[in-house]
């Protein structure tokens, strides 16, 4: 296949989205919207009708990545539980009324505190998963669960598989496992079962940081690892995440620019 411009999505936070709508009109650029807790408890109405009406207006779509700082679904603590499910409650919310019926959500593991006990965490968190899903479906979402600084996919797999719900997928995030797990992409991607893989979010970095670098900039190989996403049962939700509107361009002419794959 080959990427054509519909099919990518570029990452930005809500409150930026709504200082650029016209620019992201003009540049014709799809969004997953980032609504952090600030977002989620300062939006208007008036603020998402605009942001409706103009991705209508200009043929655009959208998605949404919800909260993740300080939030764990698989805490010790059941108040951060509770709240981790409250937020994510909120974030579907502020789906519905974009009218978009996906979501990016961490897994919120963390192997600092969970080396040795990650069936401690899945214990904890895959109530809370659940009774996300669920909520979820009765609004037409579906949950990419993606991986942040998980050591490995193991934790997300089995989340995904333990909870059971059939809108509940993973979102895979190449650079993430090299920055932080210091683990190769293409081995992480092996141990994903075929067709669970929804989304891919798309920045490059050096091994040493997760720096967002312009795709091409880093050490990740964006082809090939397109190809084997590919290979692994389904087309994907192709999302750039790039830090300043120069590097959207700069990835989206980078994307374009590839051969089939």
């Amino acid at each position: 296949m080959k990427l054509t411009r519909e099919k990518i999505y570029f990452h930005a936070p809500y409150r930026m989205l709504l200082g650029s709508l016209d620019w992201v009109a003009v540049k014709k650029v799809n969004c997953e919207i980032y609504a952090d807790g600030s977002a989620l408890d300062s939006y208007s109405r008036d603020e998402v009708d605009l942001i409706n009406n103009k991705f209508e207006a200009s043929g655009l779509k959208k998605i949404v990545h919800g909260p993740f700082l300080d939030l764990n679904p698989g805490s010790w603590d059941e108040g951060i539980r509770r709240l981790t499910l409250e937020r994510f409650a909120q974030a579907f919310k502020f789906c519905r009324e974009l009218k978009t019926d996906h979501i990016v959500l961490h897994s919120g593991f963390d192997p600092v505190f969970y080396q040795d006990s990650s069936q401690v965490f899945l214990n904890f968190c895959l109530p809370v998963w659940r009774a996300a899903a669920d909520m979820a479906a009765d609004n037409g979402i579906k949950i990419a669960v993606e991986n942040s600084i998980d050591n490995d996919p193991s934790v997300v797999i089995s989340i995904i598989q333990e909870t059971d719900r059939p809108n509940l997928e993973a979102c895979f995030d190449p650079g993430h496992y090299y920055a932080f797990a210091k683990m190769s992409p293409f081995k992480a991607l092996e141990r994903y079962p075929d067709g669970m893989i929804g989304e891919i979010h798309l920045s490059d970095n050096k091994g040493d940081f997760d720096s967002h670098l312009p795709l091409g900039e880093g050490h990740l190989d964006f082809r090939k690892l397109l190809t084997e996403v590919i290979k692994k049962g389904r087309e994907p939700i192709f999302t750039s995440e790039p830090h300043s509107k120069e590097d959207i361009l700069r990835n989206l002419d980078y994307l374009l620019s590839m051969d089939d794959f």
